[in-house]
Order: structure tokens, then sequence, then C-alpha cells
């Protein structure tokens, strides 16, 4: 990565990040029985030409003090690549699905909020086996004076499991923590920047190391039309995806290693798109959304990029 990209990426950082009407944004933290949304259910089928994911989303408020994330993904391979698409990276040419829950509990320290997730990958690719990922984290919301501002430090424990039959099959235990900010700009802009690093003590080979990961995006929303209840928007996300630098060792950061993938990488993207939407009722939208989804990443940081068109249809209802 040279200098100029860097500079790039630590611009976006000082920016901050975004969420206008962002519901994995504001929804990171409980907010009071007045501010708080209805509760979410979503689900989306997105179609590349290397690519079909199907997705369903939950955000359950259980109580006024306990909320609940759920997101279903299944990957599957589509066509054989004669659609013209260069992509060689993401989640492509292997059936995949994957399970998240985050239970978001409110306790009595101010601004405080305790952050459980499980995360279970099962795959079916040669290597076989399944993944399954517990993580605590208490989360403080921070900047609360800062309009437009959301912003979270969180700090917890992590175990990562494998199954006998998996390729890597070797537990791991970590120290895990981020900073997340997102920013609202405008109506129409909003930036987010995030920090995570990781610090695995156990497991792994008992081989310490390091791990740190940036993201920085940026998210353009502007309305083109909406009358009696048909909306359509043009829309641009883009960023840094995340840059990782490593897994590196506790007494050598400059030796990348550790883990398989233990090594530098990044993606820079782009993906401009046109969004329409029909309200069906007060809590209940369809949607179908069609873009281009351009990349730059280590692979082919030669000059050349990963390019695709995707169609992505959606309901959302809030109940």
């Amino acid at each position: 990565m040279n200098k100029r990209k860097i500079i790039i990426l630590t611009g976006l950082m000082a920016m901050g990040m975004v969420s206008f009407a962002m519901e994995e944004g504001e929804a990171e933290a409980l907010r009071t029985e007045e501010q708080k949304e209805l509760s979410l259910f979503n689900i989306n089928d997105r179609v590349r030409f290397d690519e079909n994911r199907l997705e369903m989303n939950g955000n359950l408020h259980l109580d006024k003090n306990n909320r609940l994330e759920m997101r279903l993904r299944h990957f599957s391979s589509v066509g054989n690549g004669d659609f013209g698409d260069t992509r060689d990276s993401g989640n492509t040419a292997e059936d995949r699905t994957e399970m998240r829950f985050r239970l978001h509990t409110q306790v009595d320290v101010e601004n405080m909020v305790v952050r459980i997730e499980l995360k279970t990958n099962t795959y079916g690719n040669d290597d076989g086996g399944s993944k399954q990922y517990l993580r605590v984290q208490p989360t403080w919301h921070v900047f609360e004076d800062v309009k437009g501002l959301s912003s979270h430090v969180r700090a917890g424990v992590a175990f990562e499991h494998y199954s006998p039959d998996a390729a890597s099959s070797e537990n791991a235990y970590s120290f895990t923590s981020s900073f997340e900010n997102y920013y609202t700009i405008n109506d129409y802009l909003a930036v987010e920047g995030n920090i995570y690093y990781d610090y695995t003590f156990a497991g792994k080979g008992s081989d310490e190391y390091n791990n740190v990961d940036i993201e920085a995006y940026v998210y353009a929303n502007y309305p083109l039309y909406n009358v009696d209840g048909i909306k359509v928007e043009a829309l641009l996300e883009g960023g840094a995806d995340p840059y990782s630098f490593g897994a590196r060792h506790f007494d050598d950061l400059t030796d990348v290693s550790g883990t398989e993938d233990g090594k530098e990488t990044y993606v820079l993207y782009a993906e401009p798109s046109l969004k329409a939407s029909k309200t069906l009722s007060d809590n209940n939208v369809v949607y179908l959304q069609g873009g281009y989804y351009v990349e730059q990443n280590e692979k082919n940081s030669t000059g050349n990029v990963d390019d695709t068109a995707f169609i992505r249809v959606g309901f959302t209802s809030k109940f």
C-alpha cells in the first residue's frame, strides 16, 4: 500500500464516520424508551455475476434494556465467469452459511452497554467443518455532546472454536477492542471510521500476536423521486474495507506472522447504485436496487481492478 493510499485512508479516518438513517449505525447502542426505534425485520437477495447472497436481518427490542440483533447469510456461486466479471476476491465459488446473534444489554453504569456476540459459520468447501465465535464486550458511548456523531469504545474477551473436522481446529482466546465512529454530515452525506485491535493470548499454537484493522467509509444518498409511496434514490458507498496490518508477534511487531492469514491486506472499493422502493404500509417497504461494484486489493494492486454488477431485492418491516 503506497503513501498516497495511506494518506487518503488517514484523512477518511480523521473525518470520523457515517450514518444518516443507518440502522447499523445508531442501532449499535440502546437508546431511551422514547428514542429507540421499532423492531425491524429485513430480507434481501443480492445477485452479482459471481455470487448470490441471501440475507435475513432482525433487530428485536426484547424490553427497554435488551435488544437482540440476528443475521443469517447464505452464499452460493452464480455462473461460471462467462458474464465478464473479473472479481478475484470475496466470498465466491463456494456455498456457505453464516449466522450471527448480538445481545445488547443496558446496564446501570451510565452510557455503558454490554454486547454479547455469537457467530457460527458452516462451510461447504473442501476444508469442511465449522467455526464458532463468542465475544463479550462492554461498550461505552462517548462524545455525546457532538451533534451528529455516534462514537463507541468496546473492549472485551473472545473465544474461537473450530469443529474437529475443520482444516484448522485449534481454539483461540483473545482480548478484542474497537473504536467505532459514525458521523452524519448532512441529509445526503455521512462518513464512518473504525479501528479494531485484537490480541490473541492463547491457542493458535500458543503464538501470541497482535492484529489491527482499520475501516473507513463514505456514504452518499441523493433523492431523485418521491411521490405516492414510490421513492427513487441515487446511492454511493465506498472506502477501505478494511486495511489489515496483519497478525504480528507480540515481541516483534515487524514480523507479520502467527496465523495462516497473518498478512497485510486491504480492499479499496466504490459502489454506485440506484434504489427504488415502494411503501406498502406505514411499516412495510419493498425495494429493488441495481448498481456496479469495483475494488482494488493487494492481489490486483498492479493496476487492474475487480468489478461486477449486482441486483438486490429486499423487504423491510417494522413492528
